[in-house]
């Protein structure tokens, strides 16, 4: 039997020196054994920025290194074009990571591993460690801090910054990204929505680690709110896509939104700082949810951080 073959993706958006970082981690993790692994990176600017990154290390790269460029900008377009990579390959699995991660030495052998000893059949999502700018406020810090979850866990949805897919999810279940919003992000939340829905279990496994450089641009009240006002536009439709109906989307987002909007404000009144900020992020997901309750669309990555 031929050795199973593991596509890993990054989708790189105009970051070069932050997809170096990411390739270099890359270069220097452990490969499962009997596993053969080969690394797509998929250039999301149709000026080709991220192609002699590539080209620096493709030589001396230890792996199998291939760089497309997916012209339509967007994630989900760049995203779709790796799974479109993966199939061309006849990859067994599809891997995602982000260009501003760099990865552990054992994460594949962690996450590939698991997946195997879970039958091969369900989609596995890792861990990610925010790696923060010296003196980041606590309060700022909190807003990268990801709910630790056991392994084993089963999971309603997770992300594309690492994961590793079973590729008959996208070959035989036909399950792409969402192209409609190509810049308002959380199609990975209805991507694996839409996994779950269809039977394919997603599983937690907080062994498979990667690191997120967190850049000083999103250490900032305005990139927060935004952020939480576009995470609620998502949830508004992921909340629908699995039954709940619109007007209880827009009544629980709308509730939430007046607590918030109170707590928020008398926390200001009496001198308490952060749990008046904590909140104000709360109204701005809630006005999200209400807004997006009836299809409100923000495109919050048509600017990309560098």
């Amino acid at each position: 039997m031929p050795p199973k073959l593991v596509d890993i993706c990054i989708c790189s958006c105009q970051r070069p020196q932050l997809l170096e970082v990411a390739l270099d981690s890359l270069a220097r993790m452990q490969v499962p054994p009997g596993v053969r692994v080969e690394v797509t990176v998929v250039d999301n600017d149709p000026a080709g920025s991220a192609e002699q990154a590539v080209g620096k290390l493709a030589a001396d790269f230890p792996l199998p290194l291939h760089y497309v460029c997916e012209s339509r900008r967007g994630i989900p377009c760049a995203r779709n074009r790796g799974i479109a990579e993966a199939l061309a390959k006849n990859a067994d699995y599809l891997v995602f990571i982000d260009d501003d991660e760099w990865v552990e030495r054992n994460w594949l052998v962690r996450l590939y591993g698991y997946a195997v000893e879970l039958g091969g059949d369900a989609v596995v999502s890792g861990y990610v460690i925010a790696d923060l700018p010296e003196n980041t406020a606590p309060v700022m810090a909190e807003f990268f801090q990801r709910k630790r979850r056991v392994t084993g866990e089963r999971l309603d949805y997770c992300a594309t910054n690492n994961v590793i897919i079973p590729i008959a999810a996208v070959r035989d279940l036909g399950l792409r990204f969402d192209e409609s919003r190509p810049f308002a992000g959380g199609e990975d939340t209805l991507f694996f929505t839409e996994v779950v829905a269809s039977g394919i279990e997603v599983v937690n496994c907080v062994e498979a680690l990667v690191h997120e450089t967190i850049l000083p641009s999103r250490i900032s009240t305005r990139w927060q709110a935004r952020r939480k006002y576009s995470v609620g536009t998502t949830q508004a439709m992921q909340k629908m896509a699995c039954g709940r109906s619109r007007p209880r989307v827009f009544v629980s987002g709308f509730g939430q939104l007046l607590i918030s909007l109170i707590k928020s404000s008398l926390f200001l009144l009496v001198g308490r700082k952060d749990d008046s900020y904590r909140n104000w992020l709360k109204v701005c997901r809630s006005a999200g949810i209400t807004t997006g309750s009836f299809g409100a669309q923000f495109d919050f990555y048509k600017i990309i951080d560098k």
